[in-house]
């Protein structure tokens, strides 16, 4: 192997694969935009523009990225569990 033969990157953040990370950062993402969503019904905000819904939208996939990368990390590596 040659210094310009380069390993495909298989993992991201913790060893886990990058789909794994991806769908775990979508997920976190919409559950954080709910939350949000949900909190300015508690507060009773009836109307926001397209500007705070895009705020809302933007806020909750930078939270969800950076709070799945943080979990990827601490995930067991993927693979079989040894029987027994």
């Amino acid at each position: 192997m040659t210094p310009a033969d380069h390993p495909p990157p298989s993992a991201a953040g913790g060893g886990q694969p990058r789909w794994l990370v991806v769908l775990l950062s979508a997920g976190l993402s919409l559950l954080v935009a709910a939350l949000v969503l949900f909190l300015l019904g508690v507060f009773q905000v009836e109307q926001i523009g397209s500007a705070g819904l895009l705020l809302v939208l933007v806020a909750a996939a930078v939270v969800g990225g950076f709070a799945a990368r943080a979990l990827a990390a601490r995930l067991p590596p993927p693979g079989r569990r040894p029987r027994g």
